[in-house]
């Protein structure tokens, strides 16, 4: 009997696994043909454990007893009834043709071919770069379900051209905007050389350098006091569309240790302070902004110090009522605190001059410029780091440099020792609200520490 009933299934089997038959339908039928085999092997077992046969049986005559098999018929019905999509995602390559790119896509479906081509929005996605991520859902037949890609990336989102059938079986095209991503990205390292080839080895990118040059241009000189040993931990923001990373954010936790003296900052927007735009602290809540920077231009040397000296066209000992920052023509010279613009233009040995008023009677000047920075004119507020010039070698000026003066009521006063008021610490609540967002990102600059250390042991 079971060489018979074995043989039924096969016939069986053999009928419904048509090679012609489509893939997903014989994929179909043999999930069937497994759940059948286990019926048998079920009905195996329950002959197994039946309870004793009739006397008559162990004497040789037959029992017929009747089996009811399963509708399978019915089963695989059901099972084609349900539909199913598969997700495909490609680079594309150079030079390839939109139908070379579908049939990647294990997209079969002239009618969506002959729709990108047609559409002036779906038509774009011809035009996508080598190296674009291309996604494409499918059904079983290889239609055309939904396809996306990211046609353009910006600073503070994307746009994403998306291709979909409806319920109708309607192609239809769009754009949508993707909103960035932003994530923290951490480096760390020490200083074996130059400072900018340590950041370069560390992965840091050339954006954050300069703000950590800006943050710390008060109390450290990278091109001059950065020694070999000097270690830096780093927090930043990256921003991200579709995984790939559009630019880079504001440094939001740094701890650079420069000859043994331990310096950071964090990143802080005080919601009852007055700047709620932010501002940098110290880990201790302490806020870091000076009322002016010491050197308003980017990687400058001292060329010629606050005091007497001998001048350099009219040959006899002189007060120099500023310090000269050498830089190449060009470099960008920013303004050294907050305030308003009083004179813009050329003024005698100064060449190019721009003059600002400050709070607390203080003035500034920025002379021998090669330019000036954009907007500039008397009444134009400016903010503490903003760019207000470019270095150059108008005037009287023996070299491209930056001649910058601190004046007090119109008295000159030495950038490099005039004890100007720090702004007031945070404490109280606002210290408390400062310490519950530093939290997370002093977590990270530990977890640095601790590798940093377990790298020397």
């Amino acid at each position: 009997m079971w060489p018979k009933l074995r043989d039924f299934f096969a016939r069986e089997l053999l009928t419904l696994i048509d090679p012609t038959q489509p893939k997903h339908r014989r994929r179909k039928v043999q999930i069937v043909a497994t759940v059948g085999s286990a019926l048998t092997l079920g009905m195996v077992t329950a002959f197994g454990v039946a309870p004793m046969v009739p006397d008559s049986a162990r004497n040789g005559a037959s029992v017929t007893l009747p089996l009811t098999f399963p509708d399978l018929a019915k089963q695989i019905q059901q099972l084609d009834a349900q539909s199913q999509t598969f997700i495909h995602q490609v680079a594309l390559r150079r030079g390839e043709t939109l139908g070379d790119m579908l049939s990647r896509l294990s997209i079969q479906d002239p009618a969506a071919e002959k729709f990108i081509r047609e559409n002036a929005v779906a038509r774009r996605l011809i035009g996508v770069p080598a190296g674009q991520v291309v996604q494409a859902e499918t059904d079983d037949d290889g239609k055309l379900v939904t396809l996306s890609t990211v046609l353009s990336t910006g600073s503070t989102a994307a746009q994403q051209l998306v291709i979909e059938r409806n319920d109708t079986g309607r192609l239809r095209a769009r754009m949508e905007q993707l909103a960035n991503d932003t994530e923290w990205a951490m480096r760390s390292g020490a200083i074996a050389g130059n400072f900018f080839t340590a950041m370069d080895d560390a992965g840091v990118p050339d954006a954050v350098v300069a703000q950590m040059v800006n943050i710390f241009s008060g109390v450290i000189n990278f091109q001059r006091d950065v020694r070999r040993g000097d270690r830096f931990r780093l927090v930043y923001e990256v921003i991200k569309q579709q995984d790939r990373t559009v630019r880079t954010g504001r440094v939001l936790a740094i701890e650079f240790i420069n000859q043994g003296k331990t310096h950071q900052a964090i990143w802080y927007a005080d919601p009852q302070g007055n700047s709620p735009d932010g501002a940098y602290y110290g880990f201790d809540g302490r806020n870091l902004k000076q009322a002016f920077l010491r050197t308003p231009v980017e990687f400058s040397r001292i060329s010629s110090a606050f005091g007497g000296r001998e001048h350099p066209f009219q040959h006899k000992w002189k007060k120099h009522e500023g310090v000269d920052l050498a830089a190449p023509v060009g470099t960008r010279v920013f303004a050294a605190g907050d305030g308003v613009v009083k004179f813009v233009g050329t003024q005698n040995g100064y060449g190019n001059l721009v003059e600002i008023d400050h709070a607390g009677n203080y003035q500034t000047r920025y002379a021998h410029l090669s330019g000036f920075g954009q907007g500039m004119k008397p009444g134009t507020r400016v903010t503490q780091g903003q760019v207000i010039g470019f270095v150059g070698q108008t005037g009287w000026a023996t070299g491209p440099h930056l001649h910058y003066e601190l004046r007090l009521n119109g008295v000159p006063r030495n950038p490099f020792s005039t004890d100007v008021a720090a702004v007031a610490p945070l404490a109280g609540n606002r210290l408390k609200l400062f310490d519950m967002y530093a939290e997370n990102l002093l977590k990270r600059i530990d977890l640095m520490r601790t590798v940093q250390v377990a790298e020397r042991d």
